[in-house]
């Protein structure tokens, strides 16, 4: 059986394809497959990915039509006909080290899900790490709460067990507000799952969505991965990755420190400010409660005043009453 079936799905890169395809095909485990996923794909990948099949016998090409979002209900029909039940997975604008198959099926031997230390590369040439540990259960666990953005698992430099894939739900469209590889492999994140990250790199990652990609012409993209091609087929390529994640992490770890501290300060600036609000508050609900407790007093002295007032007036009155009454009296003796 074929040791390793590695999923590509394309749509539109036909330059950068047989880039990736060739670092399948030149990993150190020999015996594996590379299936295409066509996504309605334009009719030079097309060309592309017959080409490719025609080179070499380990390459297979499924065309369908477009599918929603990045038609990831294809990759279902892929896993269903790969030779394998190790599942790979690599972008078709991504590239591998020889070692990346080596690495993850020696994992796979004991756990459901792996990856090779994640991250990817700027424009510039830097790694930039997603720096997560999947053995690790706290890890695990923010992958799989809906409240936080988090995710360090991308689809290029992944595998599972199709036994692991079988015990979760199929891959489908994703809804919306998740990317499709942090919808589907956490599920392989939940209890009764186990997890392994790599220590090495062994993929390389040139996302869209970072370095201001997303506005460069496909021949730009291009331009920037064959270097990249040449290092990863060179001897010494795993070598010259190391270098630069231990780089990588050192100018991380520099900048997390400074994002830190400014963020200490920033939070230090911030209770200040709410403590001087709280004491204004206090002085004032202080004086609230004060003239609160007052007012019952004021009140009755003048609820006493008025009071003085109505008997005063009761008292008058009274004798405008008597008054009325001795001249009501002095009139009937005069009648008598």
């Amino acid at each position: 059986m074929t040791r390793a079936s590695v999923l590509i799905p394309i749509h539109d890169k036909e330059t950068t394809l047989p880039l990736a395809v060739d670092t399948v095909l030149r990993q150190s485990v020999e015996d594996v497959e590379v299936l295409l996923i066509g996504d309605g794909v334009t009719d030079g990948v097309r060309r592309v990915a017959g080409n490719l099949v025609a080179a070499d016998r380990r390459v297979r090409f499924l065309d369908f039509p477009k599918g929603p979002f990045h038609g990831e209900r294809y990759r279902h029909d892929a896993i269903q006909a790969a030779d394998s039940d190790a599942i790979f997975y690599l972008c078709d604008d991504d590239l591998l080290l020889p070692d990346h198959v080596a690495d993850l099926l020696e994992l796979l031997e004991d756990h459901d899900l792996a990856q090779c230390l994640n991250g990817y590369l700027t424009p510039a040439g830097e790694v930039r790490l997603f720096a997560s540990d999947l053995s690790d259960p706290h890890v695990a666990a923010l992958h799989l709460r809906d409240d936080l953005d988090y995710n360090a698992i991308s689809i290029t430099g992944t595998a599972h067990t199709r036994s692991a894939y079988e015990r979760v739900s199929r891959w489908d469209t994703t809804p919306t507000g998740f990317w499709p590889d942090r919808w589907q492999f956490r599920k392989m994140l939940a209890p009764g799952f186990r997890a392994a990250t790599s220590a090495r790199m062994t993929a390389l990652q040139f996302p869209t969505s970072s370095g201001g990609r997303d506005t460069w012409e496909p021949q730009a993209r291009t331009d920037e991965i064959v270097p990249w091609h040449t290092l990863v087929t060179s001897p010494g390529a795993q070598d010259d990755i190391d270098r630069r994640v231990r780089e990588g992490m050192l100018r991380q770890l520099i900048e997390d420190r400074e994002e830190l501290a400014t963020l200490h300060a920033s939070l230090a600036s911030t209770r200040e400010y709410f403590t001087v609000q709280l004491e204004s508050k206090e002085t004032y609900f202080g004086e609230l409660v004060a003239a609160l407790r007052a007012e019952p007093a004021a009140l009755r002295e003048e609820l006493d005043t008025l009071r003085g007032h109505v008997d005063r007036l009761q008292e008058i009155r009274a004798a405008q009453e008597a008054k009325i009454e001795a001249l009501r009296e002095r009139l009937r003796a005069r009648r008598g």
